[in-house]
């Protein structure tokens, strides 16, 4: 029986929130379907596919700018073409974009995760069989936030005293800030952080922590602006200015316990200073994921993979 390939709808979420339940055991994709499947990103908006045998839907995949976002297919359908399928439509969408290398999940602003994880070995290698190899790697740390003794309000409330002792408050941001913070980070930092405090901004409550000084953004934190309701950390950031005061730890202990509220476990994605959140806060595991590209068939030089 073919495969029929067809774009999805809103009207698909519920059959394709149950494949990805299914498919992917490595990510708690489900719990951000209509996020991942439909939700923008700085790179514009997506494109899903779903696959069908006998008219059930059986396998998801979505693309965006040169991202492939995701690609599942439900474990009682694989081996009938279905992903090939899929990562054929995927892989046109992002060669109408004028793209010529497609990349594997690291999508900024909207990630499932920064790339295949490197304990999902099937799919890696389903990937390298049809041309695609690996091009970067990227690390997710793990921190304890319900039983972590670095991680408490009483903890939070100091940092910020000791903040404020230096002229700074530290605080959660309100949502009309908006527009005031997006444009600050957008000026100061730029990429996809803006897209996702803005995201963070809209959570409930607003799941993002500011330092301020003298009426002006001097350093802020976020969660949950991407893989909304999973607990995820970041982007943060502190102006060069204000570095060396304390705030990045202030804002991340802040970020943490709103993260407890909801999950054991907080994610730290495309961590910068390992140590930083080592000694502020400790980990307890951390998650390794590589990005495979594919060149557009007509593309005559490449760049050697990561090796």
């Amino acid at each position: 029986m073919a495969a029929q390939l067809a774009e999805l709808t809103l009207a698909d979420l519920a059959a394709a929130t149950d494949v990805l339940a299914a498919a992917c055991g490595h990510d708690r994709a489900h719990h951000v379907a209509e996020e991942k499947l439909f939700g923008c990103s700085p790179r514009g908006t997506p494109v899903a596919f779903g696959a069908r045998l006998g008219g059930i839907l059986l396998g998801v995949a979505c693309a965006c700018g040169d991202r492939i976002r995701l690609i599942a297919v439900h474990p009682a359908a694989r081996g009938q073409g279905l992903g090939s399928a899929l990562l054929a439509a995927c892989e046109a969408a992002i060669w109408r974009t004028a793209a010529r290398r497609a990349r594997t999940l690291d999508e900024p602003g909207n990630y499932l995760a920064p790339g295949i994880d490197e304990n999902n070995q099937p799919l890696l290698t389903w990937f390298e069989r049809r041309g695609y190899v690996r091009r970067d790697q990227h690390e997710s740390l793990l921190v304890d936030v319900r039983t972590n003794p670095k991680v408490s309000e009483a903890r939070a409330a100091e940092l910020a005293e000791r903040a404020g002792a230096r002229g700074y408050q530290i605080r959660r941001a309100a949502r009309d800030e908006e527009v005031a913070i997006s444009a600050a980070i957008s000026i100061g930092f730029g990429g996809a952080w803006p897209h996702e405090v803005e995201r963070a901004l809209a959570f409930d409550p607003p799941g993002v922590h500011v330092a301020m000084r003298d009426g002006r953004l001097a350093a802020f934190a976020a969660h949950d602006g991407n893989n909304q309701g999973l607990g995820w950390f970041g982007p943060s950031g502190t102006w060069p200015e204000h570095r060396n005061q304390g705030l990045g730890e202030a804002l991340l202990v802040a970020s943490m316990v709103d993260i407890a509220a909801h999950h054991p476990v907080a994610e730290v994605a495309w961590i910068g200073p390992r140590d930083f959140y080592e000694r502020t806060v400790g980990t307890i595991g951390c998650r390794t994921f590589a990005v495979l590209t594919r060149d557009h068939p007509s593309r005559k030089t490449t760049i050697p993979p990561l090796h």
